[in-house]
């Protein structure tokens, strides 16, 4: 099989070609790496080698190989960060101390929402196997095992439900949208709309009705307005095993979700009320 017709999201492949390269050998040579943990010299060494080959053009545009590099590269630090994440909330940390590891989460997770944006025909279980095993690969016993799968899993379920809205968005004619920055993202935000020429408002979409209620009875205890907080109006089986639901599914449920955003839309435009 020539090179040209592998799979780029095959583990083996992206290892021997990372492995190969004159980039990973040549950060491992350097002296820099030569003082840092064996661990550390691993990934950075990935990280380069992974950055380099991904080949990005001056568009931005990446090749599906790309992408699986640009996942490879994030994946250095991805699962340090959950962990890292995780202790911090044990020790009821500040958010601006959660700041640096929340934003590399949030990074890898729009990397992979690009990844499978672009490739329309990766399934649910082949991203995720491919994250699965890589960090497997670069990190061994300490990528998290069964936590990290669980994590990462959650992320892709979150991810094809806000693929979904913006496919069901696509059938509303009063409807504009467009995709939060990672910034955004860390401000609890997926998906930016306007409803029939209003200022554009933020949604934070979810999977189910339970979560959904849980996530606005969560904000409001905390002082925040919970109507931002929507449900997709998709239930997991409807995905087929992809990271997207049909044209029929889309169209027959973007209704109730257009009500939702409506109701958002005439709550955002009241008059804040003065106190006496």
């Amino acid at each position: 099989m020539s090179e040209s017709t592998k799979n780029p999201f095959d583990t083996g492949y992206i290892v021997h070609k990372i492995q190969t390269s004159e980039a990973f050998v040549r950060a491992q040579n350097d002296a820099e790496t030569q003082y840092l943990s064996e661990t550390d010299r691993i990934h950075k060494s990935v990280r380069m080698a992974a950055n380099v080959l991904k080949n990005e053009k001056p568009s931005g545009y990446l090749s599906p190989e790309g992408h699986a590099m640009n996942i490879t590269a994030q994946l250095t630090t991805f699962s340090d960060s959950i962990h890292e994440i995780h202790e911090l909330r044990q020790d009821h940390a500040s958010h601006a101390e959660k700041l640096p590891a929340l934003l590399r989460i949030a990074e890898f997770n729009h990397a992979v929402k690009e990844m499978v944006s672009s490739n329309p025909s990766l399934g649910f279980g082949d991203v995720l196997s491919f994250i699965v095993d890589m960090n497997r690969n670069i990190n061994g016993n300490r990528g998290g095992g069964r936590r990290f799968e669980e994590e990462v899993r959650g992320v892709l379920v979150g991810m094809r439900h806000e693929l979904a809205v913006e496919q069901m968005l696509g059938y509303m004619d009063d409807v504009e949208y467009r995709e939060a920055t990672v910034a955004e993202d860390l401000k609890g935000a997926d998906v930016f709309v306007s409803v029939g020429g209003s200022p554009m408002f933020p949604i934070d979409i979810k999977s189910s009705l339970e979560k959904t209620e849980r996530s606005r009875a969560a904000a409001e205890y905390s002082g925040f307005d919970g109507s931002y907080i929507v449900w997709s109006h998709i239930n997991d089986d409807d995905f087929n095993g992809s990271f997207r639901i049909s044209h029929e599914v889309a169209q027959s449920r973007s209704a109730s979700l257009h009500n939702d955003l409506v109701h958002i839309s005439r709550k955002q435009a009241q008059p804040v009320r003065q106190s006496a």
